[in-house]
């Protein structure tokens, strides 16, 4: 048995459902063939980024995924022509996880050398200690077999089985940052210093994985839920390498591949000025009561379904409560499908007895900063809010609970630890 089919063996569970990115290239169709060898529950997604080469890169993968007779399926992106490798990789994680199945486990072909690229690009960007462990055997529903298989050894494989594959005329193109380390600074290195640099750095991501293994408690510290994150901010320092480390946790789960001087920077200054400022990709960073916050709007927000969850706030239908107050409220029956749950609107006004303020007026009262006014849910009757969750409830809104045969909705809030970390 082969050292990639000994992973293979080792990694899989004969009883779940499996999805490989083949990419029509070297190091995914080897990995589909290996786990196809083992179980037949494997099916194949082609991500065409409608980029030069990409319908060639299509066609092979088809055609691998015909010879070994397994189900395969190709997603155009519908990127513009020239888009960024990040771009590209942004799109294909979307799309991959978009078709991902609940009951499957994604598979991505990521091998060693990728690792020590990786580790180079994190470590030339300024990345701090965390930053610098690469990439993982898993994450989320996320496992790359290969990962600690060296490239020449997965060229051997496919030269072996002879399994056809296409190569990327995009790998030698050295304006690419990550082809011009492959093809240009890592073979000087080697060149010009003794030893196996991929041993080298393995050796240094071990060393380093160890030494945060202590730092475990700290994320406890971090709660997150639906597109949202907080530490406290006392936690966060300029000069503590914990602080790195929390900061570093962070940035991976929200999907950064490493956390940069320049993200520190920006996150110092929200906490010395006390404001708000766009963060990576969606994600937007405050300060709330003492907490440095990371919140994503899109991801926050729920897709219209009245009892979905939305940030971290949870909602629950009763036929009565006990307590009554400002985590619940009880309408007619007669309007339950009338009701919704949103973020404000610019000129939203919530009324009290004869008073009228506007919502971002009463939101400001209590504290609550810009970010979290824009996607703290409010419940609506066309127009009219009849109730802020945790916070109160209008006119209209007390009206109706004096109304008879009613049911009722009460507001929670919850808040998870980062795992996998």
């Amino acid at each position: 048995m082969t050292e990639i089919e000994n992973k293979i063996s080792n990694l899989l569970n004969p009883n779940q459902n499996y999805v490989v990115a083949l990419s029509g290239g070297v190091d995914s169709s080897v990995l589909l063939h290996s786990v196809r060898s083992h179980t037949s529950n494997v099916r194949s997604i082609f991500v065409n980024h409608n980029q030069k080469d990409s319908n060639k890169l299509q066609k092979s993968a088809e055609n691998i995924a015909k010879d070994l007779d397994i189900d395969h399926s190709n997603i155009d992106t519908e990127l513009d022509s020239g888009s960024s490798e990040t771009k590209m990789r942004e799109a294909r994680y979307k799309a991959l996880f978009d078709n991902l199945q609940q009951n499957e486990v994604l598979l991505l072909a990521h091998h060693n050398d990728d690792k020590v690229e990786t580790f180079l690009i994190n470590l030339f960007r300024g990345t701090r200690l965390k930053g610098l462990l690469s990439i993982h055997l898993e994450s989320k529903s996320i496992v790359r077999p290969l990962i600690d298989i060296k490239k020449s050894s997965i060229i051997q494989y496919a030269l072996d089985k002879k399994i056809n594959f296409s190569e990327d005329i995009t790998n030698k193109d050295n304006s690419i940052l990550r082809n011009w380390l492959r093809n240009e600074i890592i073979p000087s290195i080697e060149k010009n210093f003794k030893g196996d640099l991929n041993k080298k750095i393995q050796g240094l991501i071990y060393e380093i994985d160890e030494l945060t293994q202590n730092d475990n408690d700290l994320i406890s510290y971090i709660k997150i839920a639906k597109g949202y994150v907080e530490v406290p901010i006392s936690l966060i320092d300029n000069h503590n390498s914990a602080s790195y480390y929390l900061l570093s946790t962070i940035s991976k789960h929200i999907g950064q591949s490493g956390l940069q001087n320049s993200d520190l920077h920006k996150i110092f200054s929200i906490i010395q000025e006390n404001n708000r400022k766009s963060y990576y990709e969606n994600w937007e960073v405050s300060t709330q009561s003492g907490l440095l916050l990371f919140i994503n709007k899109e991801k926050w927000l729920s897709s219209g379904d009245l009892l979905e969850p939305q940030g971290y706030f949870n909602f629950k239908k009763h036929d009565s409560i006990k307590i009554l107050n400002n985590w619940s409220v009880s309408l007619p029956k007669y309007l339950e499908n009338e009701i919704y749950f949103t973020e404000i609107s610019d000129g939203d006004l919530f009324k009290v007895g004869s008073h009228t303020q506007k919502v971002t007026e009463l939101f400001r009262s209590y504290g609550v900063n810009r970010s979290l006014r824009e996607v703290w849910p409010v419940l609506k009757l066309k127009d009219t809010i009849l109730w802020i969750p945790g916070i109160r409830k209008s006119s209209e809104g007390n009206w109706l609970e004096t109304q008879k045969d009613k049911f009722i909705i009460s507001a929670s809030t919850e808040k998870s630890n980062i795992e996998n970390f």
